[in-house]
């Protein structure tokens, strides 16, 4: 017998039941794989077949980037921590200094038509780039010059949190000096060569005699720039063919 008109088929509503079972088992199996993996990867201690604990990369993932590094920072960080241990009966502290690196990006994935200006007048290609970022902020603890503990008995649990605040105070203050108007500043001033011969190869490679110019988005435009930006690099060098 055919359903009435206007309502469901008696079938609709368990298929739609099965449906929201199997999207909740889904969900529930992907939750569980995802918390097993990270149990595994950082808290599970690799060992070879006879027990023996190895050194090895126990997990890895390349991911794409279109980041160019455009400087780098070097220098030696010096870092502190306390721990009250027991109310403050057996304080303890850790001071330690060690080499540091900074690097400075420019993420070039965000650029699109509307960031390259073309004068046919002058001759110039002016990029707007996103304005460098500071990443990659490493503490090379393993090659520290200084490591003084002080304390009348620091405990294993003890050293463990002096260890960790201390790192985290060298990768803060090491990333705060990276971040100083002055260093942001050289930062810039090496992006804007770098960035500059990478589309000044393409020009020249073509036989296009122009000048490139960078420009980070942020910074003020002078009055009398005007700038095409109907014409992407593809068409400047056809234009120059």
């Amino acid at each position: 017998m055919p359903e009435p008109a206007g309502r469901p088929p008696a079938w609709l509503w368990p298929a739609v039941a099965v449906l929201i079972a199997l999207g909740l088992l889904t969900g529930i199996g992907l939750a569980a794989y995802v918390v097993y993996r990270h149990y595994t990867v950082d808290y599970t201690v690799t060992r070879e077949e006879d027990g023996v604990a190895i050194s090895k990369v126990v997990d890895a993932r390349l991911d794409s980037a279109v980041d160019l590094r455009v400087s780098k920072l070097t220098g030696t960080v010096q870092a502190t921590s306390a721990d009250a241990g027991w109310g403050g009966m057996l304080a303890s502290g850790l001071v330690f200094k060690a080499p540091f690196e900074a690097d400075y990006f420019v993420d070039l994935s965000k650029l699109d038509r509307g960031d390259f200006f073309w004068d046919a007048k002058t001759r110039t290609l002016i990029v707007n780039p996103p304005d460098v970022r500071v990443d990659s902020v490493n503490v090379d603890e393993g090659r520290a010059t200084l490591d003084q503990t002080t304390g009348l008995l620091v405990t294993r649990g003890a050293m463990t949190r002096l260890r960790q605040r201390a790192s985290t105070h060298a990768t803060q203050a090491a990333r705060s000096a990276a971040a100083t108007p002055s260093n942001i500043a050289r930062a810039r001033d090496n992006a804007r060569v770098a960035i500059a011969d990478l589309y000044q190869r393409p020009l020249r490679a073509a036989g296009l005699d122009a000048t490139v110019r960078v420009r980070f988005k942020g910074e003020a435009v002078r009055n009398d720039e005007q700038w095409d930006r109907s014409k992407s690099i593809a068409e400047i060098l056809a234009a120059s063919r």
